[in-house]
This record gives C-alpha cells, structure tokens and sequence, in this order.
C-alpha cells in the first residue's frame, strides 16, 4: 500500500489553529499512559517512573500530533503547534525543561509518519532508563505508529 506525502483535508482551509489545538487536548486526554508503561515496564506501584515519564509522553504526543498535522494541514501546521506549545508556558512548573525536552524528543521522530518508529522507541526506553528487548522495542514502535495514527485520523 503506497502512502501519499501529504493527505490534505478539504475541510482544513477551515480549521484555525485555536480549534486544531483543543482538538489536540481532547485526544491527549484520551491517549492511553497505562499502555505507554505497560509497555516500558513501568509497574503500578512505581509512582516516581511514572511522574517523570509523563512529560515524555505528552512530549511524545505533540510530535506525533505535528506530524499528523504536517502531513494533512501543512499550511497550518507550525502555527497550530507553536500555539499549543505558547498555550503552555503558563501552566507548567518548568516550562523551559519541557521546551526543550518536547524539542529534544522530536529530534527522534520520523520525518514522516510513515517511516519507521524503531528509534524514537529506542530513546524513550533510553530516557526511562531501561534496556528493551526486541519485542519490547517492536511494540513500543507499534504502539507510537498506533498514536500518530490516532492523531492523524481525529484531527478534524
């Protein structure tokens, strides 16, 4: 099956960038943590782990949700992220830490949500401080195909 570079919704012209950025908290809200951790190892009673990989998963989130929006509203992509990350600064304790992880951890995204998701698995596990196992790895790359998929599907 071939993917096309940019998918551009014919309704997009009518998204601004505010409406795209609710939409955006909406399915963060609805993403699934528990199976981000299930997936690290991360058990239930590590609560520590648990509070410091949450910015790496919300940081996660927005790059996969800007490389859903590049690839099906290019026009309006930079605008509406930087808006979520503007959106930010005042509700976070260190917001400056989060800027740059956010920046950092979408350095190791894929340039396209269809390309392989193998080393952005990788340095969560690095970031988590854990050593995966292939089949750790594999679904931890499923698993942020299947939430660039979520983001891409539900954008509008």
């Amino acid at each position: 099956m071939r993917v096309l570079d940019t998918v551009v919704d014919p309704q997009a012209g009518n998204a601004d960038p505010e409406s795209l950025e609710r939409t955006f908290e909406a399915l963060l809200a609805e993403t699934d943590y528990a199976e981000f951790l299930r997936i690290l190892g991360v058990g239930r009673l590590a609560f520590s782990d648990k509070r410091r990989m949450r910015p790496v998963f919300t940081a996660l989130c927005a790059g996969l949700w800007r490389l859903a929006l590049r690839r099906a509203m290019p026009d309006q992509c930079d605008e509406a992220y930087e808006r979520y990350l503007e959106t930010l600064w005042p509700t976070l304790k260190d917001a400056d830490a989060y800027m740059v992880l956010v920046r950092d951890v979408a350095r190791f995204l894929p340039e396209r949500g269809d390309e392989d998701f193998t080393p952005t698995a990788r340095d969560v596990f690095s970031r988590a401080g854990r050593e995966p196992d292939q089949a750790s790895l594999v679904g931890m790359a499923l698993f942020l195909r299947r939430l660039y998929d979520y983001f891409f599907n539900h954008l509008m």
